[in-house]
């Protein structure tokens, strides 16, 4: 994994910006502990959203040490069942948080308050070493194979029928919807990629089969596939076996296949932090997790202890395909249009459609990576402090951008959760802020980046201060298109009241895609397909 360790101390030189999107293996679906026993679960210092289990020692001990672990979170539960039979006179505290966090923590000289590390992949310890950071990485405690795993009704529905184990060419000619992270920074993606690469082959035509998957799976990528599976999209991600085990119990349950030839592994180091090499407590839990009678609860939770089922590595392929995917994943420019007249106010379910609307872009935001460039506009008649049918909110700025202090993600952020009832006013002035946001991005257009529009709406084009007709829209965009400064448009209608039809006349006009959701509580699945298309 060194060209993994590579990337990844990108964040040292300040070339990448990376904010904990670890994606595929660590951020989501943690689970429960799998024990009998029921540790504690506290919110430790120094570790932003993360949670963390104690395990108390015995309170007969004349002296009590602590040990904190930050363990990604899949092995995670595992790591707290086998600390019960380590020291006893040692309470420890096992944090679960994203291997790519702490990296990002000691890059911005803010290393945490641990002892213990056990990252999801030796990769990630590298990079802190080669980087200068003084820690020590032991032994792998375990591996995990890598599996394609979705959300269970779902990979219920898609695999029926299908072989146990099917082929990489069985996966791509059935169409299994596979969105993937980047393999720069998720080693499960990395492991995925370069088994697809194997397992179809060697030939011309197996040749020509793997440059269409690797475009198609680079220009739909996601920064958190996990997220998009925990957001309702019908999707499958490369994850671990173990985060298939530590999902059960959660209101996302997955379930995972491994292709013929498998998927790879990961390895789970045991990665002294700086300064606890002597500290009481660690050696003993290392102890613990090589120890064979770990061995039943690393199984139980999708792992096999040790290294022995380690998947070797091939680092020149790795950094062939870093390099490849670098020239197919070129980053997003995207203006977000959102309509907020005042037929946004009407109610489906429990909630207005602008509330429904307002968490779908919550969810969406967070699927884009922090070398995205979005802003955020919003539309109804004379909104506008000119009397123009829509209003800048936030600039299209990269995400990982310094704003005053705070960072364009959390500019949008709130933003998006200010979309409410007190904002919604006025009529649908849609033609005429269609042309307006693909004029602007136009002028934002910059080399490099792919562009696009995603603007959604509850109506159709009702404009009480005049303005474009449809057969005017499109005329225009017809003209004003540029082929050297492409936009993509993707329009998304909610409700029933949406002419699909239109929506779908204008949208092709300027080359682009449309999606409808006539009951406006399946938006946010609508939402973040739409986003997944933008890339054409």
């Amino acid at each position: 994994m060194l060209a993994l360790a590579v990337a990844v101390l990108a964040v040292f030189g300040v070339v990448q910006a990376l904010s904990g999107d670890d994606s595929g293996t660590d951020d989501n679906l943690a689970g429960e502990d799998p024990t009998g026993d029921e540790p504690d679960t506290v919110t430790p210092p120094d570790t932003d959203a993360a949670t963390a289990t104690e395990v108390p020692a015995a309170p007969t001990c004349d002296e009590i040490h602590e040990v904190t672990i930050l363990a990604a979170p899949d092995i995670a539960p595992v790591v707290t069942q086998v600390a019960q039979d380590a020291d006893p006179c040692t309470t420890y505290e096992i944090v679960a948080q994203a291997s790519l966090d702490v990296v990002t923590a000691f890059a911005g000289g803010q290393a945490p308050e641990a002892q213990v590390w056990i990252p999801s992949s030796a990769a990630f310890a590298d990079a802190l070493a080669e980087a200068g950071a003084p820690v020590e990485t032991g032994p792998v405690v375990a591996t995990s194979p890598v599996v394609l795993a979705a959300e269970q009704s779902f990979f219920e529905e898609t695999t029926e029928g299908m072989a146990e184990q099917p082929t990489w060419a069985d996966l791509v000619t059935a169409g299994v919807p596979l969105v993937v992270g980047d393999p720069q920074t998720d080693p499960a993606t990395t492991a995925t990629l370069l088994a697809a690469q194997s397992g179809l082959g060697d030939s011309d035509a197996a040749a020509v089969l793997v440059q269409n998957l690797m475009v198609t799976l680079a220009q739909n990528s996601t920064a958190d596939p996990l997220a998009a599976v925990a957001s309702g999209l019908p999707i499958f991600v490369p994850t671990t076996a173990g985060q298939v085990a530590a999902s059960a119990g959660t209101d996302t349950e997955l379930a995972g296949l491994t292709p013929r030839g498998g998927a790879g592994s990961l390895s789970y180091p045991y990665v002294v932090l700086p300064g606890a090499a002597d500290a009481p407590g660690v050696a003993e839990l290392q102890e613990a997790l090589l120890a064979p009678e770990a061995a039943a609860a690393f199984e139980g939770g999708g792992f096999s202890a040790g290294d022995a089922d380690a998947t070797p590595v091939d680092a020149e392929a790795v950094a062939a395909l870093q390099e490849q995917w670098s020239a197919l994943n070129p980053p997003s420019r995207l203006l977000a249009v959102m309509d907020v007249s005042g037929s946004m106010d009407e109610v489906a379910g429990e909630l207005s459609r602008i509330q429904i609307l307002s968490q779908a872009a919550e969810r969406g935001l967070g699927l884009f990576p922090d070398d995205s460039a979005l802003g955020l506009w919003a539309f109804s008649t004379n909104r506008g402090p000119n009397g123009e049918d829509w209003e800048e909110l936030i600039p299209v700025r990269v995400l990982s951008q310094d704003v005053d202090g705070t960072t364009q993600r959390e500019l949008m952020a709130g933003a998006v959760a200010g979309l409410n009832e007190d904002f919604t006013t006025g009529d649908t002035g849609l033609h005429d802020t269609i042309l307006a946001a693909y004029l602007h991005m136009q002028e934002e257009w910059e080399e490099g980046f792919v562009s696009s529009i995603v603007l959604l709406t509850d109506g159709v084009n009702d404009d009480s201060t005049g303005g474009l007709s449809e057969e005017e829209l499109i005329a225009e965009l017809a003209e004003v298109a540029d082929p050297e400064r492409e936009v993509r448009l993707i329009l998304i209608g909610m409700g029933p009241d949406v002419d699909s039809a239109a929506l779908d006349r204008v949208a092709q006009a300027a080359g682009g895609q449309s999606f409808v959701a006539e009951d406006p509580r399946d938006i946010g699945q609508v939402f973040i397909q739409a986003i997944a298309a933008r890339r054409g």
